[in-house]
């Protein structure tokens, strides 16, 4: 969908979920069903938009959308660019850093015409009806949604939806709603949370209504989001990561709260794309191999199936076109997803801790030192994923990420780092950012969006580069894709708000334009 409809679509179904009169009301009273009284009670009203809105976070097949729009948004983009997976199609660069709008266009739309639609509706509904906690819930919804937006392109349409505008706002105003909305909403669900009530608990697919576990998300979301501008905002980044570990409620500490999908018969999209979809159209990425094989780590095959040698075979991104069927379906030689037990997942436990030492280590309040969240970060990741032997991980400080050896003789590539496991105090502090960012990507796995936002952010872990770089010198080899272009039909159908947000972006819509937050000095 254009984005200059979605818009106009957006104000148009706000109009005319607002528009009724009293007349028309009493007039069209069904005294043999339920009015509208009723339905504010028992969340008929907007618990199937609720379901709508939680379903629009990372989409999967769910009767509106395909495991392959998953696979456009995620697998072909940030699945590929942050390292985890590489697409063995014979159709596009986008592991080459060559990319296609008829793929990274996608999560635009969807999210938009979806997401923020969905979220438009739900309000349109609710407000007359007074459900302030279910707006609540709606609004962190929105964020969890249009975050994921804002980091693939940076200026989005966002303070305006609803309306007949669609100027985008530069990325440092759309945090700023951010927070704006993730604050207002914690500061109504703490009181919620107070009494043990329940919020829409038929239709909530996350936590089932428990308004003390939507607290503590939201508070481990802004800690997510402050993170994310502390190289652009440091103040703000401190204010907002204090004030969610500040929260009587605080954020999520235990991996039976963290936040993932709960809906019967659904299976991770990797599943589909790698076992039902044209022989295996992903395998697992070349960077993964390297830490995962050099660190030995205990999760390797759990996140990776072995190949038939009984090892772990990645594949490096940017192969050449000729020589995919080498490595398409080839599992003597590659190692595909283990994806019959990855999760849809949004947001764990072990994030929360990483996300905490690396405040700590910044020297700000988040209850406990870098070393004990570090650790911990690691232990529960291992716990979420089944793995055993987490204190000799812990303690291993000689293990280091290997070089990536092409199981098919092509691509070989030297190791991409040198940083080993073990919390050593007399490190440099960059030392141990980088152990934080790579143990963190690690446990983000296969949160691919989130992951690919913190490699921006933080240059870490180092990836292996791809084979091939087809961007025609667009996109720096060793930094990778910085942004995703806005989509072509931006241009022709939406001006004047493409033209906003070009300028927001210093005047280039390219993939290696680096987005406000994206400000960390490179290394290189």
């Amino acid at each position: 969908m254009k984005m200059k409809n979605i818009i106009l679509t957006l104000a148009a179904a706000a109009f005319v979920f607002a528009g009724c009169t009293k007349d028309f009301e009493n007039i069209n009273k069904n005294d043999f069903g339920v009015n509208e009284e009723e339905l504010s009670q028992d969340g008929l009203a907007v618990g199937g938009m609720l379901q709508q809105l939680e379903r629009s976070v990372i989409i999967y097949r769910d009767g509106n959308y395909l495991d392959s729009d998953y696979q456009i948004m995620y697998n072909l983009c940030a699945e590929t660019w942050c390292g985890y997976m590489a697409p063995t199609l014979s159709d596009g660069h986008h592991a080459g850093w060559d990319v296609n709008d008829g793929w990274h266009r996608r999560m635009f739309t969807v999210k938009y015409e979806y997401g923020m639609a969905g979220y438009t509706a739900f309000v349109a509904k609710a407000e007359p009806l007074g459900l302030a906690n279910e707006l609540a819930l709606a609004k962190i919804l929105k964020v969890t949604t249009m975050h994921q937006v804002a980091d693939y392109y940076g200026p989005i349409a966002y303070s305006n939806i609803g309306s007949i505008t669609n100027i985008y706002d530069p990325l440092d105003q759309v945090y700023t709603q951010f927070f704006k909305e993730l604050d207002e909403a914690i500061e109504l669900l703490e009181k919620v949370a107070g009494t043990g009530a329940k919020i829409l608990e038929d239709y909530d697919l996350i936590y089932g209504g428990d308004a003390v576990k939507w607290v503590q998300f939201a508070n481990s979301l802004r800690l997510r989001l402050a993170m994310r501008v502390s190289y652009a905002d440091p103040a703000l980044a401190r204010e907002e990561a204090e004030k969610s570990i500040a929260s009587p409620f605080g954020v999520i500490t235990s991996n039976s709260n963290n936040a993932v999908i709960a809906e019967a018969g659904v299976r991770h999209p990797d599943y589909t794309i790698n076992v039902d979809f044209n022989d295996a159209d992903t395998q697992i990425g070349a960077s993964l191999d390297c830490y995962l094989n050099g660190y030995n780590d205990p999760r390797k095959f759990l996140y990776a199936n072995p190949a038939g040698d009984g090892n772990l075979h990645g594949v490096r991104p940017g192969i050449t076109p000729s020589t995919w069927s080498n490595y398409k379906n080839s599992a003597a030689k590659v190692s595909a997803p283990n994806a019959a037990i990855y999760k849809i997942c949004w947001l764990n436990a072990a994030e929360v801790a990483f996300l905490r030492a690396e405040g700590a280590l910044k020297g700000w309040n988040m209850g406990g030192t870098a070393k004990d969240f570090y650790e911990e970060g690691i232990k529960l990741s291992f716990e979420e994923w089944g793995a055993e032997g987490v204190n000799a991980y812990l303690a291993n400080n000689s293990a280091k990420p290997a070089a990536f050896a092409d199981n098919v003789g092509r691509s070989n590539a030297t190791a991409p780092s040198t940083v080993t496991i073990a919390w050593n105090q007399s490190d440099p502090d960059e030392v141990k950012l980088e152990k934080i960012g790579t143990q963190k990507w690690l446990a983000l796995f296969p949160n691919s969006a989130e992951a690919w936002a913190e490699y921006r952010r933080l240059h870490y872990p180092v990836l292996v580069p791809p084979a091939n770089n087809y961007s025609n010198g667009v996109v720096n080899t060793n930094q990778g894709i910085r942004r995703v272009p806005y989509p072509v039909s931006e241009q022709t159908d939406n001006p004047e708000g493409y033209a906003a947000g070009v300028a927001a972006l210093g005047g280039q819509d390219n993939a290696g334009v680096r987005l406000w937050w994206d400000a960390k000095p490179f290394n290189n």
